[in-house]
């Protein structure tokens, strides 16, 4: 993990709930992740933290969701899971970049592909997360990288 992530991570556990309720605040995230039961429980935890998340299961289907998105109901982030069939996270990614700059990205891979993950980030994903999923850093990451701020680039 990044010096920038490592402080922004130690300043959100000492800004307690407060930062993860105002984060939250109706903000709608596309989890994008073939593997089912990751891509419910992931929508379900965004769920209880206050978020509004949406699920897909491919990349296709998620960046079509994307273009076809009111703008008064935009999305405010991305979680993505680096390793999908089809349309792989960086394809993904860089549509997210030239076509949805606006829109963060926390990527996710299993360790075996954590150098994705570290490309990714490098590309312009702005935070990535190692399957299996850690809830509580999951949760200061989404709180962080979603708050409805412009994306910043920590490199």
């Amino acid at each position: 993990m990044k010096l920038a992530s490592l402080i922004r991570h130690d300043t959100m556990i000492e800004q307690g709930p407060n930062i993860l309720a105002e984060a939250s605040v109706r903000r709608r995230i596309l989890v994008v992740d073939h593997e089912d039961d990751i891509r419910l429980s992931v929508c379900s935890q965004l769920a209880q933290w206050g978020f509004e998340a949406e699920g897909e299961d491919n990349g296709v289907s998620g960046l079509a969701r994307l273009a076809q998105t009111d703008p008064s109901t935009e999305f405010a982030g991305m979680l993505l899971e680096m390793d999908m069939p089809v349309l792989g996270g960086m394809a993904i990614l860089q549509e997210m970049k030239d076509r949805h700059p606006a829109i963060p990205v926390i990527v996710m891979a299993r360790t075996p592909h954590i150098d994705k993950l570290r490309n990714a980030v490098r590309l312009w994903a702005q935070e990535y997360i190692v399957k299996p999923l850690d809830q509580e850093l999951l949760q200061l990451k989404c709180a962080s990288v979603f708050s409805g701020h412009p994306p910043t680039t920590l490199r």
